[in-house]
């Protein structure tokens, strides 16, 4: 069984654009690792991150995401079984996109009531 989690969350104010890329490229030999596929969009402010795997490989990246000084108030938005992975051949994909910081901070704001922080 595969699973799908989308997360949002805060960029920590030290994490500098040097810091993003040691992320990626350690996130993409973690992930070739543990098998898990997905993408990163960075905007000025958050990270949103779609992660592809067997559950426990994706927990376990999720429990490194929760616990590094580069993000804050990690929400998960969505888990959910798949068949099929939609970033089969991505470790893990970089997309910078300044102008959709509006719809990050939105995305993030979504479900701030209901308790969908991962723990």
């Amino acid at each position: 069984m595969l699973v799908r989690l989308f997360y949002v969350s805060v960029i920590a104010e030290a994490v500098t654009d040097v810091d993003v890329q040691v992320i990626l490229g350690q996130s993409q030999m973690r992930n070739r690792r543990l098998d898990v596929t997905g993408m990163i969009a960075k905007s000025d402010g958050h990270f949103c991150q779609v992660l592809e795997g067997r559950p426990e490989s994706v927990a376990a990246v999720m429990s490194s995401v929760d616990r590094s000084r580069h993000h804050e108030q990690v929400r998960v938005l969505l888990e959910e079984p798949i068949k099929k992975r939609q970033f089969a051949n991505w470790a893990m994909g970089l997309v910078v996109r300044d102008d959709m910081a509006d719809q990050m901070h939105a995305l993030h704001a979504f479900g701030k009531d209901e308790g969908s922080s991962f723990h």
